[in-house]
């Protein structure tokens, strides 16, 4: 007898088929159970090897074992004349059959019956309403983290890739409010309830899932729940090829923007636009850059940067990666305290892969937010802001937009519409840091106790020394008290360059030590302290030690242009302002309105020099500008730019009104000890009531000094 009809005589092929099918129904069954409960892709791993090797054991045992009606033996044992195998293979044949029925069984059921939905294609649609409740009008949706459920912590930015990229579709529903990417997913791997969640996002409906992906294997699993009674409204399972990730995910966002469509009148009569196809090794590359851009480090923005060259050496023709890799190099721009790209080529490469995401998707909107930073980077707000809206108009769901929107119409003294649109952010994304620090910023730069509330109950973080500090100069504290004070120096984190820095500007105090963290921005670091005490001629030093590129930067430029015109020497400081900004009056600075450094003060020491050297005509058409600044900001707040304000009316000849915004801005506690030497205020010196303020200045901050335990002030 053949070895073939050896194999049929044992039952070997029955053994083999009865136990693939039966192996089949137990991995169709053990994977929706370990979904629903959640469990860690490595448990249903461990039960396919399982299984796999226990197909060769059962192999084995048909070829040496036979089932006799004395029990099992071994076959040579047994008499082939009185062998059986004939009766037991056709009961294998009844078995078979018994466990084929029941597969095509669990099929339809899985299909027809269990599952939640209705199938219309590909797509599956929303179930009725199960409850009276369930009826009601849903205009929102979060967007949860998807699970990781591959035996890979590492794929977590792919799982997290998915979700945000669902978010992100849906986000471009005009009529639908989407919570957040950064808000959304700080409940990551919390065990929340769902109307807990839904609660904070101030959603009506959630989405959650997971994610599971082996070898080229993708299964997806969805399902939108109504926050308030936690019933599901829809829910589906997707086995893909990751070859056609992009299909899956236009699937599962069309299939919850048809559920949603069912339960609240969107005016959407069309379904969400298609996702932008590209290779696998692109995307991959690209959700990895996003994962590493939220860290907010240097190290991890230069990484992201790497990722996201590499999505766009992959394909080309991928205009998300172009978009994040713009902003990216943006914000590895060069600063004055950090090591980055140097500035121009910051920019050449931003505009590069801005110029390049717009020729391959002109309805970006994260192209747009790209652009308008870098032309804030440039100190060109008008272009900025017009990029900005542009973006909020083609999704304003974008949390980032109205972040940077706001940031800029506070640019322009628009003070109300900056908090508008910075209280759209927060809504939108509140728990996002750079939206928390602008939010923060702006809270206290231009501060309103309406705003300032609705800030702190939006959940945002005062995380940095200042933000810290101005939290308690604005209740009613009239000073920093100690316990204020150590607050702030044990905040966590908290690095000794901002200590030191903290010291300067509230105690007088200059720790050397702190100033490690500076690196080869030290002599920077220590002018800017010089010209704050009024030693001109140690800042000066401190300049000539620079390195000849580090002296043409337009900061540094911008300081000597204050340090010579403080020595008098006029000409030289309109020159240093001509070498920084070449013919340009910029009337809108990169920082506060406060701050010496701000473009709209230099403007004002700008008319100082050129009406000293005799050149009124040009004074009076900058101070033009200047005013229209000035009434702007006048007319939206009330705090944030006395330093302007009380310049601006140095220039005009009004000293007691100057006098009476000073007085008034120490009584806000915005009053800083070093603007006594600015270069303008400086000419009332000799003012009874300039001495007799800034005395007063100098006792408080030795009261505080003597709280924590320090004597006397010598600065």
């Amino acid at each position: 007898m053949s070895f073939f009809s050896e194999l049929k005589r044992r039952n070997v092929f029955k053994v083999g088929v009865t136990y693939i099918v039966m192996a089949w129904l137990v991995l169709q069954v053990t994977d929706v159970i370990l979904n629903n409960i959640e469990a860690p892709g490595w448990v249903f791993h461990v039960l396919l090897l399982f299984l796999v090797v226990g197909f060769a054991f059962a192999l084995f045992f048909a070829w040496a074992f036979e089932l006799t009606p004395e029990g099992l033996k071994r076959e040579h044992e047994v008499d082939r004349s009185q062998s059986i195998t004939q009766k037991t293979g056709r009961k294998i044949n009844r078995a078979i059959i018994g466990l084929l029925v029941v597969g095509v069984v669990y099929l339809v059921a899985d299909n027809y019956v269990f599952d939640e939905t209705t199938k219309s294609g590909p797509v599956g649609e929303a179930a009725p309403p199960q409850t009276a409740e369930s009826t009601q009008g849903y205009d929102s949706i979060g967007v949860l983290p998807f699970t990781n459920m591959s035996n890979d912590p590492d794929q977590d930015y792919f799982s997290d890739g998915i979700s945000e990229e669902l978010l992100n579709a849906l986000a471009k529903l005009k009529n639908l409010q989407v919570a957040a990417r950064t808000s959304s997913f700080a409940f990551k791997g919390q065990n929340k309830d769902i109307t807990e969640i839904g609660n904070k996002l101030n959603v009506d409906t959630v989405l959650e899932g997971s994610v599971r992906k082996s070898g080229t294997r993708l299964r997806i699993t969805a399902q939108l729940i109504d926050v308030d009674n936690g019933f599901h409204l829809w829910s589906e399972t997707y086995d893909r090829e990751l070859t056609d990730i992009f299909a899956i995910q236009d699937e599962i966002t069309a299939a919850i923007v048809e559920a949603l469509l069912l339960h609240f009148d969107t005016g959407e009569t069309s379904a969400v636009a298609k996702s932008e196809a590209t290779s696998m090794s692109a995307y991959d590359a690209y959700l990895q850059g996003r994962h590493q851009l939220r860290a907010l480090d240097g190290a991890s923005m230069r990484a992201a940067l790497t990722s996201f060259r590499a999505a766009t050496d992959a394909d080309p023709d991928f205009a998300p990666a172009w978009a994040a890799r713009a902003l990216t190099v943006t914000f590895l721009r060069e600063t004055a305290f950090r090591e980055g790209i140097p500035r121009e080529e910051s920019q050449m490469l931003a505009r590069a892969a801005i110029d390049r995401a717009m020729a391959l998707d002109p309805m970006l909107a994260e192209t747009y937010v790209a652009e308008g930073t870098l032309h804030a980077d440039n100190y060109r707000f008008e272009e900025a802001l017009q990029s900005l809206e542009k973006a909020v108009e083609i999704n304003p769901n974008l949390a980032d937009a109205w972040t940077w929107r706001s940031r800029i119409l506070g640019r322009f003294g628009r003070v109300k519409e900056a908090r508008e649109n910075m209280l759209m952010a927060l809504r939108l994304d509140p728990h996002n840091q750079v939206t928390a620090a602008i939010a923060a910023s702006l809270a206290t730069d231009f501060y309103d106790p309406d705003f300032f509330n609705a800030v702190e109950k939006s959940g945002t973080q005062f995380a940095r020394v200042r933000q810290i500090l101005e939290m308690d100069r604005w209740t009613e504290i009239e000073t920093i008290t100690k316990d204020a004070y150590q607050r702030i120096a044990s905040t966590p984190d908290m690095p000794d360059f901002w200590l030191a820095n903290l010291n300067f500007n509230i105690l007088k105090e200059i720790d050397e030590e702190g100033l490690s963290q500076v690196g080869r921005r030290k002599g920077e670091y220590l002018m800017w302290i010089y010209m704050g005490i009024d030693q001109w001629d140690k800042a000066q030093a401190m300049y000539d030690e620079l390195s000849p590129a580090r002296q043409k930067s337009v900061l540094n430029l911008e300081d000597l242009s204050i340090m010579q015109m403080s020595q008098g020497r006029c000409e030289q400081a309109l020159e240093s302002l001509r070498q920084a900004h070449g013919d340009e009056i910029r009337i809108y600075g990169q920082v506060g309105p406060n701050v010496g450094r701000s473009n709209s003060n230099l403007a004002l020491n700008r008319v100082h020099c050129l009406r000293q050297l005799g050149n009124t005509a040009e004074a009076e058409n900058i101070l033009s500008l200047v005013r229209a600044f000035v009434d702007t900001l006048r007319e939206n707040t009330v705090y944030g730019y006395y330093m302007l304000d009380a310049k601006l009316r140095v220039i005009d000849s009004d000293t007691e009104s100057a006098l009476d915004v000073l007085e008034a801005a120490y009584d806000r506690n915005e009053l800083d000890w070093t603007d006594r030497y600015d270069p303008i205020l400086r000419t009332l010196s000799e003012e009874p009531r300039f001495r007799t303020l800034f005395e007063e200045v100098d006792r408080s901050i030795d009261a505080l000094r003597a709280e924590v335990g320090m004597p006397p002030a010598t600065l």
